[in-house]
């Protein structure tokens, strides 16, 4: 006589309808929290550097560092596998569609694997970090297919002004700095987002 179980729902890691509902929220979530990054680079670019720095090549550190508690929130509310795989894919597709190189959708999409890998080893600070290291695959071209980048940035209409402007920072001592300090921040915004999680967002049952 086959023996019958008792299957706990919250031990099964497979991704349920109602998981994707929710994935698709925080997805979004993220997303827009993601444009609040890119508007903390834009100030602060206007501020420091006055204007003279295309303010998109920052946009990695600032989103590392304020994305941390929707992170948390999909890493350990879902608790699913996939869920980080599907989530930065999305981004990866997003990215894509709304204009920027398809390198950085690629860049994502191998984050996306090498996150999920992380989630699954139960390390939310590497899995964030691989995150935000594929953010920024966005700007690889700026740096490494400079001719092709600004091929790609004439046919989106730019001035010859706004392209000085974007490649006048694409050294590699700058990217070299994007790359640190998105680290960086990402190791803060990963603890501040847990921290977030565990003292708010858990309790309030989100």
């Amino acid at each position: 006589m086959t023996e019958l179980k008792y299957i706990n729902k919250e031990d099964n890691k497979n991704l349920q309808i109602k998981d994707l509902i929710t994935l698709g929220l925080y997805t979004i979530l993220l997303i827009l929290v993601m444009a609040i990054g890119i508007g903390i680079s834009t100030l602060l670019t206007s501020v420091i550097f006055g204007g003279k720095v295309y303010f998109a090549t920052y946009t990695s550190i600032t989103a590392a560092l304020v994305c941390g508690s929707v992170y948390s929130l999909i890493f350990n509310k879902i608790n699913k596998n996939m869920a980080i795989f599907i989530m930065i894919a999305i981004i990866g597709i997003f990215m894509t569609v709304s204009g920027h190189s398809v390198v950085g959708g690629v860049a994502l999409i191998i984050a996306a694997v090498l996150a999920e890998i992380a989630f699954r080893y139960g390390s939310e600070y590497l899995s964030y970090l691989f995150f935000n290291l594929g953010n920024i695959g966005i700007i690889l071209p700026m740096f490494f297919m400079k001719d092709s980048y600004i091929k790609h940035l004439q046919n989106r209409n730019y001035s010859d002004e706004k392209i000085n402007l974007v490649m006048s920072s694409t050294d590699m001592k700058t990217f070299i700095f994007i790359v640190i300090f998105t680290i960086i921040f990402s190791i803060i915004g990963t603890y501040l987002g847990r921290k977030l999680y565990f003292k708010n967002f858990n309790k309030a049952g989100l």
